[in-house]
């Protein structure tokens, strides 16, 4: 994470703000540069006849953009999820122009995070007869309470005033963050960089609309086509309560939403013990071609098998001191995931800091609620 900003920048920056050693003083920002050259805009790639991947060609941001799958069908386009913002939906209009001239029919979202859904009004103002298809419960999280504090159907002022002061903290944690003098050059760089994409966020955010679904299902829809059927399928609860994936049987491609993401994992409000077996369930069908919800296609399930193990060594470390009765807090600070983080950040400082920030502290939060049979609950935003 893998969204009131949208959740997973407002819980990095809340945690930037916990770095030991403030500095008396805060270095001015680095110069802006080209944000291209960040990685943050979204491109296109063909992944296989008649399938596209959008996706940022440096797939980690502390706050990124969703991958959209682009299938093209006889009558018209599918989109898997829609981007996170009003200016990013604009960006993914052109580039699905310039691979086809066929309308976009439908958009299905995996779910109810900003950064997969809050581009989808701007999609639906240039193709207003498309469908937006969801889970029956990431509909509702959509209409609900989690995305409260967005506009739904037209711009609201008050709405847009308070997200707006909610990037001004935002900015705030960064300028904040980057004054602490321990910083490694890596960590460093990735922080102004942040504060770059933070000002392009800013204007791809202006007149913020959530879309709202028009269908719904529960365990699967079909959306037929001679030669690119497309299977939306709820597989259970697991990174979300609703997620929804994608699967194309001839050209055995599966789209994941953020129950695959890479390079690192997002673990917030997630369901373990459900999140592996939805994972399984997907390995059973053979894919040749993985598309996550961030980072970049893959061609064999490896990765996947790494996710899987990593949720187990987390259930297991977690489960024994739940047991003993140690507390949540005390639990996060005697478990060691380090050979885990190793695996996916390897030696980049920067990785590995939102590792702990993205995966280690939400999701052994999870997996004790796991263990002592505590709910879990969807956040907001």
């Amino acid at each position: 994470m893998a969204c009131v900003l949208p959740r997973v920048l407002a819980t990095a920056l809340a945690a930037c703000l916990c770095l030991p050693g403030a500095a008396p003083a805060f270095e001015n920002p680095a110069p802006s540069r080209p944000i291209a050259q960040d990685g943050y805009f979204q491109t296109i790639a063909r992944v296989d006849d008649g399938v596209w991947l959008i996706a940022q060609p440096q797939p980690f941001h502390i706050q990124p953009i969703g991958n959209v799958v682009v299938i093209e069908q006889s009558d018209g386009v599918v989109l898997i999820d829609g981007g996170g913002s009003p200016g990013a939906g604009r960006r993914i209009v052109d580039l699905v122009r310039s691979v086809t001239g066929k309308p976009v029919k439908a958009i299905a979202i995996t779910h109810w995070h900003g950064d997969h859904v809050l581009g989808v009004a701007s999609i639906v103002q240039a193709w207003p007869t498309a469908e937006i298809i969801a889970t029956d419960v990431t509909a509702a999280h959509l209409r609900g309470r989690s995305m409260k504090a967005y506009p739904k159907g037209a711009p609201d002022a008050a709405l847009q005033a308070a997200f707006d002061q909610r990037l001004d903290g935002a900015e705030t944690s960064l300028r904040d963050a980057l004054a602490k003098p321990d910083l490694s050059t890596r960590e460093r760089e990735g922080f102004q960089a942040s504060q770059r994409l933070l000002a392009q966020y800013r204007e791809d955010t202006r007149n913020l609309v959530l879309a709202l679904p028009t269908r719904t299902f529960v365990e699967s829809l079909k959306l037929d086509d001679a030669t690119h059927p497309v299977e939306l399928r709820h597989p259970g609860r697991g990174n979300t309560d609703g997620d929804l994936i994608a699967w194309l049987p001839r050209q055995r491609v599966m789209a994941t939403g953020d129950l695959l993401v890479a390079p690192v994992p997002f673990g917030f409000n997630a369901y373990p013990a459900q999140w592996q077996a939805a994972l399984r369930a997907m390995q059973a069908q053979r894919p040749s071609m993985w598309l996550p919800g961030h980072g970049a296609p893959m061609r064999d399930d490896a990765y996947v098998g790494r996710v899987i193990e990593l949720i187990q060594h987390t259930r297991d470390a977690v489960a024994p001191l739940a047991k003993q009765g140690v507390g949540a807090d005390a639990a996060k600070k005697r478990i060691d995931l380090s050979a885990d983080r190793a695996r996916f950040a390897g030696d980049d400082d920067w990785l590995k800091r939102w590792f702990d920030r993205y995966w280690t502290q939400p999701f052994v939060d999870a997996a004790y609620r796991e263990a002592k049979g505590e709910p879990i609950e969807q956040g907001e935003g």
